[in-house]
């Protein structure tokens, strides 16, 4: 029987012509596209918000601003922005939509600033208030400082108050990019808090000292190495639909 030979036809046909040989390409991106496609998105925003100001005027909702007080039934509401020049995004606020008595109609815009709240260590507010200043400049609006009740304490019921930074916007997109940035933070901080931090939780309402104090040595003989992004221990209210925040606070 005779011997086969290979056939070697069937590479021939094989084309290594380097024009049709193209291999894939790692593309760079420009950082000004980054920043013409987020102008064009404030653009489209500020489009629609436009058009729904005027669709509402013909439907009889147009803007009150002045004159004499008017009353009626609230029968709508939902978030929008008002126009700055100096603020990218505009100003946030609610437009609430009010059917008349008589008939007539009406639509009033209320602007009232974001913003939610972050737990810090004790006596460390002052250094995350300025961290967070020039964090995020141009972004945060102002930061101060309140007392509020601490309701995930364990004996929360005892009326224990400690003290929160508020961080407010100038608008909800504002407040979410800042958000993006402390949520992280606050909860890589949370997990590393130790038996220590644990027991300080129950024993803060008998004892009168604050949720989070660490009041070890390590922490009085700081020497200003650590990242002040450390003392963040929580992030409160940030997830408070904005109509919904202005309805409470208003």
């Amino acid at each position: 029987m005779p011997s086969r030979k290979p056939d070697r036809s069937h590479g021939r046909n094989f084309r290594s012509n380097k024009a049709s040989f193209k291999p894939n390409r790692i593309k760079s991106i420009d950082p000004t596209s980054l920043r013409v496609s987020e102008a064009t998105l404030q653009d489209e925003k500020l489009h629609a918000t436009r058009l729904a100001h005027s669709i509402d005027e013909s439907m009889g909702f147009a803007r009150y601003e002045s004159g004499r007080r008017r009353v009626g039934w609230l029968c709508n509401m939902h978030s929008t922005s008002v126009e700055d020049e100096k603020i990218s995004g505009g100003r946030a606020a609610v437009d609430y939509y009010f059917l008349e008595e008589d008939g007539g109609s009406f639509k009033a815009t209320m602007e009232y600033d974001p913003y939610f709240l972050i737990a810090v260590k004790k006596g460390k507010e002052a250094d995350v208030e300025e961290w967070c200043r020039r964090k995020f400049e141009g972004i945060v609006k102002g930061v101060k400082r309140i007392e509020k009740e601490d309701l995930q304490m364990p004996n929360h019921l005892l009326g224990y108050r400690r003290m929160f930074l508020q961080l407010s916007f100038h608008n909800v997109g504002n407040l979410l990019e800042a958000r993006k940035t402390l949520m992280p933070l606050a909860e890589n901080n949370k997990k590393n808090m130790n038996a220590m931090d644990i027991y300080a939780e129950v024993a803060s309402a008998n004892a009168g000292f604050d949720l989070f104090d660490d009041e070890r040595e390590g922490d009085r003989q700081d020497d200003g190495r650590g990242d002040v992004s450390d003392y963040i221990v929580d992030i409160r209210e940030y997830d408070v639909p904005y109509h919904v925040r202005v309805a409470i606070d208003k």
